[in-house]
């Protein structure tokens, strides 16, 4: 997409081609939005050691080697005799720890609980939606291509029906209107059509992700952090009447009402706020509203974030947003019963890696989780009766055990080093600290920060011209 230029914009700092985009005072949040993130030097992003793009490039390849030397080592170590407590076994979400069902016939969409998983007809998405059909629950596809979309429902239903257990009451999987996460416009139609045949949505998994950077969307967004998070904020929040009405059922009697599931990244752990790719602090005329950043992740940050040719980082910085997007809903409508967790799915071989050369794929896949694997992370995060508190789920063994949870049978460790998060042990899913913005109150200024510039960009298009 060619992106287009405005004279009236800030400028591309030190001559770089940087888009520009027409961002109407009305959009900027005003002061009152916010809790202010005072400039305290500890609370800097450049002062944490993975807060930085580099950090990201150097662990890497420790990553790899890390993976390669401990999987190799317990398969080795389970192959000895008596060793048999250096065997590490795969989680699996048992029935006793999730939603009941309520004892209805799987094809009566009426009764059935409801899920809607974006991103569904490929991937992650598509394990996802296939198991909790396989769980009684009745799912939307929500994608851009209705053909696709139509294919890979079909498909999940055959797949349930040859199973042949006449004893599991399986679900159903549809289509029902084509979601483009990149327009407003259609997140608006999709949840119109949805609302005017249900109204409630027991568990909303936002999945959908891209992982290119550099075009504009219609809405004159950056499109991967719009595809990535604005797009699931709008479609989270239009959603919400229908959230706050589900009941979702716990073996103990207790209920809760919708379950939103936010897919976020071991890349969270390297969103730093105080690298963009303008450079020229001289410039007398540069916006006021999207400063040079002061390392700290506050409106400043998430505005440039969405703002086309500011960062090069809005993949990792989307799946920042996810975490916070998280805690934010927790903090507003937890008390209405609605619970949120964000989920890193792993290092997964999937079609986000679609542009890369076939050469880089096939290196992957041998690596990497599969689609299936990865799934597992955002299957316990929707139906799964969590601890409290948990936040965050991903797949990888650790190191460091959260010792004031540890009589959970959930296992649940500390902020990692994210070199055991990128690759390692699989063992299905965790509950573990993700890493937030030292911001003096656990993420949660930054995290308000971040809700109030969404809430602003979503309720006014920004034009571009």
């Amino acid at each position: 997409m060619k992106i287009p230029t405005n004279n009236n914009q800030p400028p591309n700092g030190g001559g770089r081609n940087t888009p520009n985009i027409l961002l109407p005072s009305r959009v900027i949040p005003d002061e009152s939005d916010w809790i202010p993130i005072n400039n305290v030097n500890e609370w800097r992003s450049d002062n944490q050691p993975y807060y930085a793009r580099a950090s990201f490039m150097k662990l890497c390849l420790p990553a790899v080697l890390y993976s390669l030397i401990l999987n190799v080592s317990l398969k080795m170590l389970s192959l000895v005799p008596f060793t048999s407590s250096f065997r590490i076994n795969v989680q699996q979400l048992h029935y006793d720890d999730s939603f009941v069902l309520p004892s209805t016939n799987g094809d009566d969409e009426t009764t059935n609980p409801i899920a809607i998983v974006t991103g569904s007809n490929t991937g992650v998405g598509f394990q996802t939606a296939t198991a909790l059909v396989q769980r009684g629950y009745n799912v939307i596809l929500a994608c851009r291509s209705r053909e696709k979309g139509e294919y890979a429902a079909k498909k999940i239903n055959d797949q349930s029906n040859d199973r042949g257990d006449l004893l599991k009451q399986y679900g159903n999987a549809s289509f029902l209107h084509p979601l483009d996460l990149s327009s407003f416009a259609s997140i608006r139609a999709f949840c119109k059509v949805y609302s005017d045949k249900y109204s409630t949505l027991n568990i909303l998994v936002n999945n959908a992700g891209i992982n290119s950077q550099g075009d504009v969307t219609e809405d004159g967004l950056e499109m991967c952090f719009q595809s990535n998070f604005v797009g699931h904020f709008l479609l989270t929040k239009l959603l919400l009447p229908h959230l706050l009405k589900a009941k979702n059922k716990c073996n103990n009697n207790k209920e809760e009402a919708g379950r939103v599931v936010n897919l976020s990244s071991v890349t969270h752990h390297f969103a730093p706020a105080n690298e963009r790719l303008y450079d020229d602090t001289t410039d007398s005329s540069l916006s006021k509203d999207l400063p040079l950043n002061n390392g700290i992740h506050d409106k400043h940050f998430w505005l440039g974030s969405a703002t086309p040719g500011l960062s090069n980082g809005t993949y990792r910085e989307s799946k920042l947003a996810s975490i916070l997007f998280t805690m934010e809903l927790n903090k507003r409508y937890g008390s209405q019963g609605l619970r949120s967790v964000a989920v890193d799915p792993g290092s997964v071989a999937s079609d986000i890696w679609r542009d890369e050369s076939q050469l880089m794929q096939n290196a992957y896949k041998m690596v990497y989780l599969t689609p299936k694997q990865g799934a597992s992370t955002s299957i316990a995060a929707s139906i799964g009766i969590l601890p409290k508190d948990a936040i965050y789920l991903q797949p990888y063994l650790q190191w460091r055990l959260n010792k004031a949870q540890s009589s959970t049978k959930w296992p649940w460790y500390k902020v990692p080093n994210p070199t055991t998060e990128m690759l390692g042990k699989y063992i299905g899913y965790a509950i573990t600290d993700p890493r937030l913005p030292n911001d003096g109150s656990g993420g949660y200024k930054s995290a308000q920060a971040l809700w109030s510039v969404c809430e602003k960009i979503t309720l006014k298009k920004i034009r571009v011209s």
